[in-house]
């Protein structure tokens, strides 16, 4: 019978040594460093600070320690690291001690001076036998608590506003127009009021009108009759009659044509439609979602988009935040699509390290957490190592433009200065999706200054 193959030591193993004796814990770090990634602590109070920022597979731990014995150390690690294994190193003297550790949870014991062959042969084996995920509840002691809400996930007080925004309005059937950058995740919010609400069992569908043909977009949201049009060889419900009994989403509303947006504010208005080249009106039994990433009352200042439609969508805004606003949350983001990066290019990876998401905390994110999603999946890809360090990430996002586009805007010879001004200022917030604050500091002025020359003339 062939022999079983001999499991590696995974990557994510690392090794904690708890030893105030320097001497005796450096001789031990070179044993078995080569072995495991080590590091060294002198007491069990720091071994537990440790915790808050690494996970260990294995910890070798003097019985014998100033503050916190080791035997404090096993019952504090078997409660908030039960994967990690302990091994207690004691003297001669007190090998009933050592028992004792035993009978905590500790995983074995060796008594000093340690065979170094022992050593290492019983750390690997430790490792081995670790589960790839080590749950370690310090690391998020002492942090506000984690909220996973529909998919989404937060830390911090911004988001957990907008959950409370999504529950409240769930239950009601109020238009909702849901308003942010590119990639800050208005379909998933959209997705969420629809899991929330009575209508969840029905079908919700997504819909980007900004890529519909305007000449047929009528057509792809309403439907049409057979023989309305040519090519309409047979009739068509639409995206509306699809829809039926759920939930509609209607990404980037702003770019709707002025005729298809008559024919919206008439669904809101009356929950009725008619398809075209249709006569019978169809009962729309559809909750509808809107979203933009422009400023639409901006939009219908400059009449490019009907006022009446704006305040029947906007019954219940949601505003969600950039991402370069909620730093908190970037941190717990990139660890989630680490791991999910990591799961599905079948590579192991030990968790985020604190220097690495400090990197990502300094980025802009101009693309919000689409960015990042896509700059930690480039990270797992090219990892060869099992971290992805500081450096590494430093480099991924030097290599990414910011939002430095050039704004071209074609100005007439003899255009007033004033109507230049606000012409650029429009087109700067276009660029920078509506954001104000970036497209002031972009243009150099205040925000005042930049609201007094889109409201000039």
């Amino acid at each position: 019978m062939a022999k079983a193959p001999v499991r590696a030591v995974p990557d994510v193993a690392r090794l904690l040594i708890v030893d105030d004796d320097a001497d005796a814990a450096t001789t031990m770090r070179e044993i078995l460093n080569p072995t495991l990634p080590t590091d060294v602590v002198p007491s069990a109070e720091q071994a537990l600070e440790r915790f808050h920022e690494q996970t260990y597979a294995v910890v070798l731990a003097d019985l014998q320690l100033p503050g916190e014995s080791g035997l404090d150390l096993v019952r504090h690690l078997k409660r908030e690291a039960p994967a990690t294994a302990v091994v207690v190193l004691t003297a001669h003297a007190s090998v009933h001690t050592a028992v004792s550790a035993l009978k905590l949870g500790a995983a074995d014991y060796l008594v000093k001076p340690c065979n170094p062959n022992q050593v290492r042969q019983l750390v690997e084996k430790l490792a081995r036998e670790r589960p790839y995920y080590l749950p370690n509840n310090l690391l998020r002691k002492e942090q506000p608590e984690d909220e996973v809400f529909e998919g989404m996930l937060a830390r911090g007080p911004l988001m957990r506003l907008v959950f409370e925004r999504i529950q409240l309005v769930a239950q009601t059937e109020a238009t909702v127009l849901v308003i942010g950058e590119t990639g800050t995740g208005k379909e998933l919010a959209a997705r969420a009021i629809h899991q929330r609400s009575p209508r969840a069992g029905g079908p919700f569908i997504p819909v980007h009108t900004g890529a519909l043909p305007k000449d047929l977009i009528e057509s792809e949201l309403f439907g049409h009759e057979k023989g309305a049009f040519t090519g309409a060889v047979t009739a068509s419900e639409g995206k509306f009659g699809a829809a039926q009994g759920g939930t509609i989403f209607l990404d980037e509303i702003s770019t709707m044509p002025d005729r298809a947006q008559v024919d919206l504010l008439r669904v809101l208005e009356t929950f009725k439609y008619t398809r075209v080249g249709g006569r019978t009106e169809h009962s729309a039994n559809v909750r509808v979602v809107c979203a933009t990433n422009r400023d639409l009352l901006q939009l219908v200042k400059e009449e490019k988009f009907r006022e009446d439609l704006y305040y029947r969508m906007a019954i219940f805004p949601i505003r969600l935040p950039p991402l370069r606003d909620r730093p908190e949350d970037i941190g717990l983001l990139a660890d989630r699509f680490m791991r999910a990066a990591a799961e599905r290019y079948h590579k192991k990876l030990r968790a985020l390290p604190a220097e690495t998401a400090a990197v990502l905390a300094e980025y802009p994110w101009p693309g919000n957490v689409r960015e990042l999603r896509n700059v930690i999946e480039q990270a797992v890809l090219i990892e060869r190592e099992d971290v992805i360090g500081p450096a590494q990430m430093r480099q991924l996002l030097g290599e990414r433009p910011r939002r430095t586009e050039s704004v071209m805007v074609p100005i007439a010879v003899g255009t007033k200065v004033v109507e230049a001004e606000r012409t650029l200022a429009r087109r700067t917030l276009e660029v920078f999706g509506g954001n104000r604050e970036l497209a002031a500091q972009a243009l150099g002025v205040g925000l005042e200054r930049l609201d007094s020359i889109l409201s000039a003339g």
